[in-house]
């Protein structure tokens, strides 16, 4: 752990180097990555080991990263449940066969994961032999929820009306569906800590669409039960994306998440300050703007510094954006940020903190 920034940090031990990487850090902002897309579609990306771990080590050879994760998609486990995922031009991710009903759902599968998606363990496998031992190699899934919403719509939605009317009308239906991809987490997620992964990250993108007692009742039970059958298997930390909202940070209690990571929409030394009231002992990860990277220089630099002086009052903190990079990410933005943590911890250093 003492050879792993973004391990020591997550269990909040004080490191003199701020660990630092990037949701979405190998992407549509690289023109290696666009070279690689060019001759292959986004899901046969993810079915290829080898070309994931490619364009998962991109970023590790342009920049000075902690960490890889890696390349994949949060619904890849629904096409071993019985659902077809497409990322057609001009829309997002579409799956087929909707669950909308009891029987809809007694029709989903419970996959071998190793024999179904072991193709993502091969993946970690082979991005590891290109990692300095220093890089932690992060697996990740969807949190239950968030992947049960893209099941029920069939698709990104700005309203949820199917994932609420499935709540509403048929709630041991959806309680049903959140139980199942619970189980189909943690097989999914074990299997990436089996092939190497020393970090893994769970993303509840869309829990906010919830009302608060909903996700204290529904949401929270799923991703709860998730963590603590890794945990209980496994000594490694895990990061938690619960959203867009501060309010769901109320409903966190008993979380057995090593950290949470924050939005950019919220204020960092805010949530580091709820964190600590609420007695949650964890770590942050986050939050610039994914958007700051369009910003001049000068603004990017203390953008960075002000999330970096934030994070000095939490138990430990990870630097990275509050969600994913966009594609019109300029690469040179990147290093700039990354530049500014690695100035940020050398003063510190010099006027003995760390």
């Amino acid at each position: 752990m003492n050879n792993k920034p973004l391990v020591a940090a997550a269990f909040g031990y004080k490191t003199p180097r701020v660990p630092i990487w990037f949701l979405r850090q190998a992407g549509r902002y690289l023109p290696e990555y666009m070279e690689v897309r060019r001759k292959v579609d986004f899901v046969e990306l993810c079915r290829s080991p080898e070309l994931a771990s490619e364009v998962t080590l991109q970023p590790l050879r342009r920049y000075d990263v902690d960490a890889a994760i890696i390349f994949s998609d949060i619904l890849i486990p629904c096409t071993a449940m019985g659902q077809t995922l497409t990322f057609d031009k001009g829309h997002g991710p579409e799956l087929s066969n909707t669950v909308r009903s009891a029987a809809d759902l007694a029709r989903l599968k419970h996959p071998d994961v190793q024999k179904d998606l072991g193709y993502v363990g091969d993946a970690i496998a082979l991005t590891k032999q290109g990692m300095k031992p220093a890089q932690t190699m992060i697996g990740f899934a969807g949190a239950p929820f968030t992947v049960a919403s893209y099941m029920i719509e069939g698709s990104g939605s700005k309203t949820f009306t199917e994932v609420k009317k499935l709540r509403y009308l048929e709630p041991q239906t959806f309680k049903g569906l959140l139980d199942l991809l619970a189980d189909v987490t943690v097989d999914y997620l074990l299997m990436q800590v089996q092939a190497g992964a020393e970090c893994l990250m769970l993303f509840d993108t869309w829990a906010n669409q919830m009302t608060s007692a909903d996700y204290r009742d529904f949401v929270f039970p799923a991703v709860n039960k998730v963590i603590e059958a890794v945990k209980s298997r496994w000594d490694g930390p895990v990061i938690y994306y619960p959203g867009q909202s501060l309010e769901l940070l109320f409903e966190l209690s008993g979380i057995r998440a090593d950290v949470l990571a924050i939005d950019w929409r919220a204020r960092m030394p805010r949530a580091v300050a709820l964190i600590e009231n609420l007695g949650l002992n964890v770590s942050v990860q986050g939050n610039l703007d994914p958007q700051a990277m369009l910003a001049p220089e000068s603004l990017l630099r203390q953008m960075v510094r002000d999330v970096l002086e934030a994070g000095t009052k939490a138990r430990g903190h990870i630097f990275n954006v509050g969600h994913g990079l966009q594609p019109h990410t300029p690469p040179d933005s990147v290093a700039i940020a990354i530049d500014e943590v690695r100035r940020f911890e050398a003063e510190r250093a010099k006027q003995g903190h760390g």
